[in-house]
């Protein structure tokens, strides 16, 4: 028996120098340039960048057309079907959200609670919370607590929880984001590793951002009289930002590589292809080819009584058409074929108008589609006018005027109007009744919405106002109809009051996970009414 352990003894000790050996011949194989375990430092950039490439510009491209900012060129091609209300299955926000971009806002959550670094918690719950909402809105029911933790093993069958849960849950983790800004002790700063490119750091702007991000999600309970407070989002505007410059967005930029460049200038062929001269030419259809006739009239009269003025940020925005020097849109769903839209006054527009060069490229044209055009997540403009509307609805009207000018102007200033432009704008906004219209919520309401359609272009934000404000005209204005070539499949082209509420699940996710999203064909989706969407 002696010399039995004994043997097991020299083998036991034979393995583990062997080990010990092994271990430091393969230390020298590990590259110290690439760890296995990142750092939260180095994952913020990440968390950031995906946040905008693989969510917000995917939830944005399509709405976009559905919302009427931008026109395609021709009427047939799958270009035409955002515009169009053809929506399907393979809309893919829902997979680049949770595969590309929520993975990392998870992982900085729990890097930054390993590292005892607080502040990059914050900004992990603040981005993860910016993306639920993103999705909540488009989606309705989407997937919150079975989602990836950064611990456990992935569930590849989880459960939706409904959109007044997801509302819950968004709330809560800002309330955390902020409550992890305000701590003072952070093994690593914020910005070490330069990985905040969005505030370099600053901690008062990241806890701005989530106050400001806290305000958009209470605002959007207006039709939810029982849950609807104004003086909570009133408060959390006045946490939020407070000046120019406190935008959080993502900057773009010159001269790189396409990935680095605004989106709405270089994907998908906006920019003339190498070859191509003539923009007319049928070998150049980019998914939009230029601005709506319904964004123009945004921009070309003031609200409630439509009269004509032309707004000073158009020329900021979009440039007039290359054959007069007009600025003019085309009918939503309509292409060059169906010539110009409804004008702001009801009347049809110039149906002649079917040369691209009666129209400004939606490409290019200004501040928001430019090569380093920043990419807006929300803004100091929208906080103003989140309170506006606040104020509006708690019959604060002084207030929501002070709020409602201060939007408008600082939007302005942000796209470089100058101050006797700002001013005679101003004048021309008093002078068509504002203080009388805003003792009147409809027409109050027009002010506020219209401008925040100007001031959020080509975010998906605007489908939510759309959508709590019922597709208004008294509102939006006579030229907000339904688009030509509309899907008559779908929706019933003889009511005109039936307009898209919501998105279809992915076709991946319905596969895969069939019970949790159930009914997802296009008839149910399309027209049923989301959770804050009902009164």
């Amino acid at each position: 028996m002696k010399i039995k352990y004994k043997k097991i003894t020299y083998v036991l000790l034979s393995m583990l120098l062997l080990s010990t050996s092994c271990e430091k011949y393969l230390d020298v194989n590990k590259d110290p340039n690439n760890p296995s375990k990142i750092s939260a430092a180095s994952r913020l950039v990440g968390a950031i960048t995906t946040s905008n490439g693989s969510a917000m510009w995917r939830g944005s491209r399509e709405v976009a057309g559905l919302t009427q900012y931008g026109v395609t060129k021709l009427t047939t091609g799958s270009n035409m079907a955002a515009e169009t209300w053809r929506f399907t299955s393979s809309y893919f926000l829902w997979q680049n959200a949770y595969v590309f971009t929520m993975p990392n806002c998870v992982d900085l959550i729990v890097l930054g609670q390993e590292e005892g670094s607080p502040h990059f918690v914050g900004v992990g719950k603040t981005l993860l919370a910016m993306n639920f909402g993103l999705l909540a809105d488009q989606y309705g029911s989407i997937i919150v607590d079975d989602f990836y933790d950064g611990k456990s093993q992935l569930n590849l069958t989880p459960k939706m929880q409904d959109q007044e849960t997801a509302y819950k849950r968004i709330d809560q983790l800002l309330d955390e984001a902020i409550l992890a800004f305000n701590s003072t002790t952070n093994a690593t700063s914020l910005n070490a590793n330069g990985g905040d490119i969005m505030f370099q750091g600053d901690i008062n702007k990241w806890k701005r951002f989530a106050w400001a991000l806290k305000a958009r999600y209470l605002n959007h309970l207006s039709k939810k009289t029982g849950i609807y407070n104004p003086a909570k989002i009133i408060e959390a505007c006045g946490n939020a930002f407070n000046g120019d410059g406190m935008d959080a967005e993502f900057a773009y930029l010159g001269g790189g590589m396409e990935t680095d460049q605004n989106p709405w200038y270089s994907w998908g062929g906006f920019v003339l292809p190498v070859g191509i001269t003539d923009p007319n030419s049928a070998l150049y259809n980019p998914r939009y080819f230029a601005w709506s006739q319904f964004f123009v009239n945004m921009l070309t009269s003031l609200p409630v009584t439509n009269a004509a003025y032309q707004d000073p940020r158009i020329s900021k925005i979009m440039k007039p058409a290359a054959s007069d020097g007009q600025y003019r849109g085309l009918r939503s769903g309509g292409a060059l074929a169906g010539g110009q839209g409804i004008l702001a006054n009801g009347q049809a527009g110039d149906a002649t108008k079917k040369n691209g060069n009666d129209y400004g490229r939606f490409s290019n044209s200004g501040f928001y589609t430019s090569e380093k055009s920043p990419m807006p997540f929300i803004t100091y403009s929208e906080v103003k006018l989140i309170e506006a509307e606040a104020r509006l609805r708690s019959n604060d009207v002084s207030g929501a005027i002070t709020a409602y000018t201060e939007g408008v102007k600082a939007n302005m200033r942000k796209l470089g109007v100058a101050p006797a432009e700002i001013n005679a704008y101003w004048d021309a906004i008093q002078a068509n009744g504002l203080n009388a219209q805003f003792s009147n919520l409809t027409q109050g309401l027009s002010h506020i919405m219209r401008q925040k359609y100007i001031t959020l272009c080509l975010n998906p934000e605007t489908w939510v106002d759309m959508r709590r404000s019922d597709f208004s005209q008294a509102i939006y204005g006579p030229s907000l109809v339904r688009p030509l070539n509309l899907n008559s499949v779908v929706f019933d082209v003889n009511n005109s009051s039936q307009w898209i509420r919501a998105m279809v699940y992915e076709g991946n996710e319905q596969t895969r996970n069939p019970q949790a999203v159930g009914d997802n064909s296009e008839k149910y989706r399309l027209l049923t009414p989301l959770w804050w969407d009902k009164n």
